[in-house]
Order: C-alpha cells, then structure tokens, then sequence
C-alpha cells in the first residue's frame, strides 16, 4: 500500500457525472446499448455535421483571490482548472473543486467560481459557438446554432492533453486577428477537444488496450499517478488499472521507470514541493498540504531526506544542473553563465550543452527517451507553459519542472523570472545595461547612415507568409533599433503593450495595402532556396509595387539564425540588421 499522504480531497463532487444529452433527431445520438465504436461513430457524425467557433481564449493566472462570475453564459464554456482550490456553482448548486479538474457547460447555464483566499488560481477559460447543418446540397449549406451539447459537466481527463490544446488556443485568441488561418486551426484544435472529452460508454478492455499499446498500462497508471500524487494512492488500485496483480506490477514498473511505484510518488511529491518553493510565496504548512501531507514536520523529515536541504532552505540553494527544454530558454541561461547539463538547441550560442532530441513545437510527439534525462540528474527542468503538461507526462518525478510563460511577457520578463529562479539576476541586470548601451549606439549609427526608416519585416516559411510586429522576428528592428512599422502593424499595435498582445498578422506576397515600407526583410528556411524565391516573386507583377522592391531594398535572411527570441542570439540579430540597413559590416 503506498499511505505517505494522510489528508484526503474530494477533487469532484462525489454525485457529479458527464452527461451525453440525448436527441430525438435519428441522426443524432441512438442511446439505445451503444458500444464504444457507435459512440465514436456518432460522435464523428456530429461534428462532421457541425462548424466550431472559438470565441474567447484565456490563461489566468493569479495569486489574488479569483472571482469570476455569469448568469447566463452566452457561448459554450470550457473551464480547465490547471491549478485551483475553491468553489464552483452551477445553476444555484455548490460543489468543492481542489487541484486539477475539467468542465463543460452550454449557453444559458448560471455559472460562479470563487478560488480559496490563499491560494493561487490558474486556469484556462474557453468560449465557442457550435453550428449545426440544417440543410446541405450542392448548391448551398445553412447552418445554425446549437446551443445543445454533446458533452456537458465535470471532465475526467487527460488533463495533460486537455492542457496541450487550451494552451495552443489561448496563443491564438488576439481578439484583432480575424484570419482565416487563425479560424481553421482553432476549429481544428476545438474538434480535436471534444474529441477528447467525449465518454466512452464501454471503455476498452485490458486487452484491447494491450493490442492497440503494449505500453498502455504503463501510461494509465502514470497519468493516475500524475493526477492523484496528492491523495492516498494504494498499490492495489494501480495493479486494477494495468490489469495486473500488484507484486508484477510493481516489478514491472521498476523495470520500466528505474523506481517502484512508491518511490515515483514521493519524487513526484517532492518535486512538487520544490517547484512551490522555488516559484511562490506559500507556507511551508500549505506546501505541505498541497502535496498531500497533513502534518508539516513529517513532510519537512521527508523533504530533507530526499532533498538533502530543509525546505526553509531549498529556496536559498545555487541550482546549476539544469535541464532546459526550450531553445529560447537554453540561450536565456547561457546568457546568464549558466551551461545546461542538456537542452534543446536553436541558432548560436557560445558553446554547445548536450543536444536533447525535443519536439520543436509541444503538441509534436516526443523523442527523447527517459534514461537521457536519468543519465544527466538534473536539479531544474526549464519549460515554457505549452509543453509542461508533457514534461510531466515523461519525466514529473525527475527532477521540479519550473515553467516560465512564454506569451505572458516579452524576452526581457523572460530573462528576468530565469535569473530569479538561478540565483542571476546581477547578471540579468548588467546584460540589459550593456545591450540597452550596445541599442542606443545601434540606433545613432542608423541615424547618420540611413537616416528615418520604414521597414517591413516578414516569414516565408512552412507556417505560411507572416508579417510580425514587435516580438520574436521583429524585436530588433522595432524595438532595439526603434525604425517604423507599416500602418498596418502599427494600427494592430494600438493599445498593446511592447512585445506582448500582438506578435503576427498572415499577409499574400504581393498584397501591400498597408504594408508598404522603405526596406523590406523576409527570413526564409531550408525549405526554400532563396535564388528561386526571389525570382519567382520577381515574376509577380504585385511583387514589384512595393516601394522596398522598387528602391532595391529587399532583404532575404536565414530564419534559422532569426528564429531565437532570446538575448545571445539578439544580439547576433542586431549586428546583421545593422550591416543589412548600411551596406557595410558594423562591430558594436
């Protein structure tokens, strides 16, 4: 039996079900014995006949008390509650949410949810309009709203694919970026959601499981692990998920992760534990508890023996053997001195850590295997927030997993939450001197040589034609260098802050309305050669009214040396830009 914690919470009402509302048009659910593949299939069914439109996309996170409140809610609203301890009432009934947990409720539900005075809330709130076909011919297809749905109340999971996909919407809600594109992938991402919410009413057997994942009993009771860490978990109800009696399962599991399953719960405990020391303000009494130990000195014992520190100070420990599995972040550390013991690796850097095969983007699939992570014995794991959740998945018990929000705030806030967490922020403070220094004398040469610029600054990548605005590609060019954006950049910009609200808009080569400038960069990949590139945009009779083309200003650089949004490679940036805008090298 694995006992460690002995405080025990409720995450959901005890009462609470998912619900599938039936509907009396035969096209719409049968209700009558279902097995797992017409559930599927009616589900399928469904949403091929269905437009889904996201309205609103929201990350909070806060340490204040959380209030929120609707009477009647006007769209479909899709709560997942990442971390939370409070109170939730639908239509006038109450019930206690702590931790992680997941609902969905349609238009016209009276909804409130009232976070705990001391504890931090983080959540993601999705708003969406569901359209149903009414008629379909070759000629024409209306739609209309259906403020049913088919899968209403509290969620079950996976949380950790439930994070994946609230997160990639929330970086796409910029309320003034109507786009097409911006359109299709969040109705893509919201149909892969209800997907994933959608209750299987015969859920597969132990062996069909086996069949379609030999492995599938392993990631069922890592998930449960990852989920529950902070109750009682017996070792019998692990052995009932995998479908094993429960002395194999342990000798299997040991087998697999390098640790039996009670020793897995602990350093994912503990772990825990450190990243709240590390990243809040909390008592040690409420860290204790969050973790799921009711006494604070039992948890103390523990944490200095796995530790080696006491948890008063842990905090004050120098950590330097750290993970980072983000390229911007690996370079935000080496920029502080710091070399990760692994990381994933993008552009220049000073000298080289050990690469890790990581995925470029979170929702693409994982690469690198667990022993990697083993071999290097981290003290930190570096992480932007959309690919936390499958950080936890792979490597949770490893080592704290200290997520750093990648939209939240500009590279500088970046620079300045790494520094907190490694003990730099002397170090963080004396490179934004020498680069504000190294910016101002960027922007006189400028000045003298070329004098008030109008610059356009795009992509022509896999992810489509873009043109940014003041973050990532753009930051040299408007923010360092301070040279003007296009009006149309300039109008998304109103009222935005600096690096953050607005990043990129999709633009037609060839359609300049709006984006004209005196000098036009565009950062192409490997997948283009930029000879062929530019000939054929020479071919195009709209490519040639730009006023950049006209006067010979158009640029093509390497999106691979512009990708990095992160100090090192910033300053590598400027230099390029500056021998770009002058036609001679420049050393700052």
């Amino acid at each position: 039996m694995i006992t460690e914690p002995n405080q025990c919470h409720n995450r959901i009402p005890s009462d609470a079900k998912l619900t599938v509302r039936p509907r009396g048009d035969a096209n719409h659910i049968n209700t009558q014995q279902p097995t797992r593949s017409t559930v599927r299939d009616e589900l399928h069914q469904f949403l091929n006949h269905a437009l889904v439109e996201l309205r609103r996309a929201e990350y909070i996170n806060t340490h204040q008390r959380f209030r929120w409140q609707e009477d009647e809610l006007q769209h479909h609203t899709f709560i997942y509650l990442h971390r939370f301890t409070g109170t939730q009432i639908v239509d006038a009934g109450p019930s206690r949410v702590v931790r992680k947990a997941a609902c969905l409720y349609p238009p016209g539900t009276r909804l409130e949810l009232v976070s705990d005075a001391d504890h931090d809330a983080e959540l993601y709130m999705l708003e969406f309009d569901l359209f149903r076909v009414t008629e379909k011919t070759e000629a024409r297809r209306i739609y209309e709203r259906e403020l049913g749905s088919p899968v209403t109340g509290w969620i079950q999971g996976p949380f950790y694919g439930i994070q994946r996909i609230t997160s990639q919407l929330t970086e796409l809600a910029h309320p003034d970026d109507e786009t097409a594109s911006r359109e299709i992938k969040a109705q893509l991402l919201l149909t892969e959601l209800l997907y994933m919410l959608w209750p299987e009413e015969h859920p597969r057997s132990a062996e069909e499981q086996e069949q379609e994942d030999p492995e599938s009993w392993l990631k069922s009771t890592l998930q449960y692990m990852q989920q529950h860490y902070m109750h009682e978990i017996k070792l019998d109800t692990l052995a009932e998920l995998a479908g094993m009696h429960p002395s194999y399962y342990s000798q299997l599991f040991k087998s697999r992760m390098q640790k039996n399953p009670t020793e897995y719960i602990t350093h994912l405990r503990m772990n825990r534990a450190k990243e709240m020391l590390l990243t809040s303000d909390l008592r040690i009494r409420d860290i204790a508890r969050e973790v799921g130990y009711r006494d604070e000195f039992y948890f103390s014992r523990r944490f200095r023996n796995y530790a080696g520190y006491a948890p008063t100070s842990y905090a004050k420990q120098v950590h330097r053997n750290i993970v980072s599995l983000s390229y911007p972040y690996t370079d935000h550390l080496m920029t502080l001195g710091i070399t990760p013991c692994a990381a994933q690796i993008q552009g220049h850097l000073p000298h080289l850590p050990q690469s890790l095969k990581l995925p470029f983007h979170a929702y693409e699939p994982w690469e690198q295997g667990r022993q990697s992570f083993l071999d290097v014995n981290p003290e930190l794991i570096l992480t932007k927030d959309n690919a936390t959740a499958r950080a936890m998945e792979h490597i949770g018990d490893v080592a704290p997993i200290i997520t750093i929000p990648w939209n939240q705030t500009d590279m500088f806030g970046h620079l300045e939450r790494i520094a907190s967490i490694v003990d730099r922020t002397q170090a963080a403070k004396e490179w934004m001197d020498r680069h504000e220094r190294k910016a101002e004398r960027a922007r006189k040469r400028i000045r003298e040589l070329a004098g008030g610029l109008t610059i356009a600054v795009g992509t022509l990548t896999a992810k489509g034609p873009r043109m940014y605005s003041h973050r990532n590609f753009g930051h040299v060019f408007y923010r360092t260098l301070q040279l003007a954006a296009p009006e149309r950049i300039q109008a998304e910009l109103q009222g935005k802050a600096p690096g953050i609200g607005f990043n990129w808009m999709p633009f037609t080569p060839g359609q300049w309305d709006g984006l004209e400038a005196d000098v036009l960069v565009l950062a192409t990949d490997n997948l283009h050669n930029p000879a062929t590139l530019l000939q054929k945009l020479k071919n195009d009779p709209l490519w040639n009214s730009h006023p950049a083309v006209r006067n010979g200003q158009v640029h093509l650089v390497d999106w691979n040396t512009w990708v990095v949004y992160a100090p090192y490679s910033i300053n590598i940036q400027l230099e390029e830009a500056l021998s770009m805008l002058t036609n001679k090298p420049i050393l700052l």
